[in-house]
């Protein structure tokens, strides 16, 4: 078999349009591109670099990074949580007028519990100056 050749066991799978999906009958999904175009020189290349590459460990696109990336601090996942409380509560309320089953509960018992139906009972203004004080924006004039 020479070195630009398709294995005959995966030539089903690769082509040198790099077409893997089959239409209607079996057929490819596109034409086959002629002989010495682009489009087939970049296929042939492209089929040629996988099959180099099986059975290698050297890091490819599209595979996870080395390292995890670092857990978020405490602030931000407490918001997060918060956050999926009420959005879980506003779902389960409207949800429920509507007809819609209730949501799988994704926040810990004590949002779900303590946090939003106490959110929900702060009036407004008293909300808009806790965001203004914890949001992290200074010095903005209304």
């Amino acid at each position: 078999m020479a070195e630009h050749e398709i294995p005959e066991r995966v030539r089903e799978y690769f082509g040198h349009d790099k077409v893997a999906l089959f239409g209607a009958g079996g057929l490819p999904a596109a034409p086959p591109a002629p002989p010495g175009s682009p489009a087939r020189r970049q296929g042939e290349e492209a089929l040629r670099d996988a099959l180099s590459k099986v059975g290698s460990t050297e890091p490819r696109p599209g595979m996870r990074p080395a390292a995890t990336p670092p857990r978020p601090r405490l602030p931000r996942r407490m918001r997060a949580a918060g956050e999926r409380a009420l959005m879980e509560r506003s779902m389960r309320e409207l949800g429920g007028r509507l007809g819609f089953r209730p949501p799988h509960p994704g926040a810990g018992w004590f949002w779900r519990s303590v946090f939003a139906p106490a959110y929900r009972a702060i009036p407004w203004p008293v909300k808009r100056r806790m965001v203004a004080i914890t949001s992290g924006v200074r010095r903005w004039r209304t």
